[in-house]
């Protein structure tokens, strides 16, 4: 058990390297839903004069 804290160092790093490859997965598969939801909504610059 000496090598106990370099033990635990290594697999505290271990799991943050899974964390973070998860939730990358995760965001690829999530976010180009959420990006499409946003694409239809259209802004008019310069809306024509008359109409409002």
């Amino acid at each position: 058990m000496r090598n106990a804290p370099a033990l635990a160092a290594r697999l505290a790093e271990t799991v943050t390297d899974a964390l973070a490859r998860a939730s990358e997965r995760l965001l690829d598969l999530v976010g180009p839903r959420r990006h499409a939801q946003l694409v239809p909504v259209r802004i008019r610059r310069n809306p024509p004069y008359g109409r409002r």
